[in-house]
Formats: structure tokens, C-alpha cells, sequence
């Protein structure tokens, strides 16, 4: 193995365990860092992060208040994903004409790469699920606002704009063929439609615009028009 590529694997490792709450593993995760070029660097980094953890379970009381205000219609999602040909099934309610290149086969056909938490720190306001009487597509993550915002992995900027009844400023990221993530209720957008993006690139602000009770990222996963619950694809943190 390239040490670049340990390292790359080691950090990635480390993050998970310096998040976890888990003393044992913390006190590896610190080691293993430590040990690669730039480590203490990056030790520091986590420190802050945990930190912010901190902060914020000290106020989680006011910031489980922050979440949707109802549940979001997702006939626009669905709407804009066909358009583009990451679904091949038609919204209920269409609005969008479907694009000409929609049936060209998007450059990764199989996404399989790992997934990263599109915020450093927050709380989880609101689960995937069952919610209000009827189901909450993704999960609500509470944080100041102005957070910066990250892509949960390498995509493709499918839809940057504010036009999803509900959704505020909404940023959508194509994966492969049929896996989306979404990010909505942001203060501002800091991506165009077409950009390339890595995981970890800043996409937005937290904000709450939309159909928000307080300032939270609203975070969805899509497999073709299916959601998909966020947490079994994020590594285990303190979230």
C-alpha cells in the first residue's frame, strides 16, 4: 500500500474513533495520526471538532427544537431527479420537463466509496422515518448558523437553487447512475449547477430557509427514487 493511501485510510479510521466517545479508541485514533506527516496538525483539527461536540450536547435541549417545520413534500425531489435520469420513475405530480440528456450514462455507474458526515459537528434534531404522521426522508442536523456545509462524498452538482417547495436552498449531488444526497434549508448555496466535487468540499451554509423551524440541515440519501436512511452509510460518531 502507497503511503498516501495509509494515510488517507489511517486519518479516515481515526476521525470515526476520535468521534466516537470511546476513551480507548480515541487514545489509538491519536497515535495512529500522530505518527503520519502533518499528524499533529490533524490531532489538533479533531480536538476542535470534539470540542464543538461538547459545546454543543451542553445546549441540545434548544437545538432538538430546530428541525422541519412539518414534513417535506418530496414531489420536487422527484421531480428534478427524473428530469436529470438519476430516477427512471416519474414524480406523481411532474413540473419539469425531462432534459435531452437525460438517458446519457452518468461516469460512475456504481458509487462504492465511503460516506463522510456533511457537517464537522451537530445534533441530530430530528431521525429518519416515521414522523408527524407521515415520514421524514432524511434526517435534521442542528448546528450554528453559517456552518459550513460538505458533500458526504465525490458527486457531480445536479441542482443548486431554491425552487423545491419546502426545501429552502437546497443543494442536490449526484453520486453514480441512481444515488443522490441532498442538502436543504441552507442560508446560501456555495456550489453551481455542473461543478465536481469531493467529499469534504464546501457546498453551503446552514441556514433556515424554507419549511424550517430554526437553523438545521435537512440531509437526504436517494437510491434511484427510494430514500435511504443517512446513518447506515455515515460512520458512527457522536452525532
Amino acid at each position: 500500500m502507497k503511503r498516501s493511501d495509509f494515510l488517507k485510510s489511517s486519518l479516515s479510521l481515526a476521525g470515526g474513533w476520535l468521534l466516537s466517545g470511546c476513551k480507548a479508541a480515541e487514545q489509538v485514533a491519536r497515535e495512529v495520526v500522530k505518527r503520519q506527516p502533518g499528524g499533529d496538525r490533524l490531532v489538533r483539527d479533531y480536538d476542535r471538532y470534539a470540542k464543538e461536540f461538547d459545546r454543543y450536547a451542553k445546549i441540545a435541549h434548544i437545538l432538538k427544537k430546530y428541525h422541519d417545520k412539518g414534513n417535506l413534500d418530496d414531489n420536487d425531489v422527484l421531480d428534478v431527479l427524473h428530469a436529470w435520469g438519476a430516477t427512471k420513475t416519474p414524480a406523481p405530480k411532474p413540473r419539469t420537463k425531462r432534459r435531452a440528456d437525460a438517458a446519457k450514462p452518468f461516469p460512475v455507474p456504481d458509487y462504492k466509496g465511503g460516506w463522510r458526515w456533511p457537517l464537522d459537528a451537530g445534533i441530530v434534531s430530528s431521525e429518519f422515518g416515521k414522523r408527524w404522521g407521515g415520514f421524514h426522508y432524511g434526517i435534521d442536523i442542528a448546528a450554528d448558523m453559517g456552518t459550513p456545509i460538505h458533500a458526504a462524498a465525490p458527486g457531480k452538482v445536479l441542482y443548486s437553487d431554491d425552487k423545491l417547495r419546502g426545501y429552502g436552498n437546497v443543494v442536490i449531488i449526484r453520486h453514480d447512475e441512481r444515488t443522490t444526497s441532498i442538502y436543504g434549508h441552507n442560508k446560501v448555496n456555495k456550489v453551481r449547477v455542473g461543478d465536481e466535487v469531493k467529499a469534504g468540499t464546501l457546498i453551503a451554509l446552514l441556514g433556515s430557509t424554507g419549511h424550517s423551524t430554526g437553523p438545521h440541515l435537512h440531509f437526504e440519501v436517494r437510491r434511484d427514487s427510494a430514500a435511504v436512511p443517512p446513518r447506515d452509510l455515515l460512520p458512527k460518531s457522536r452525532f
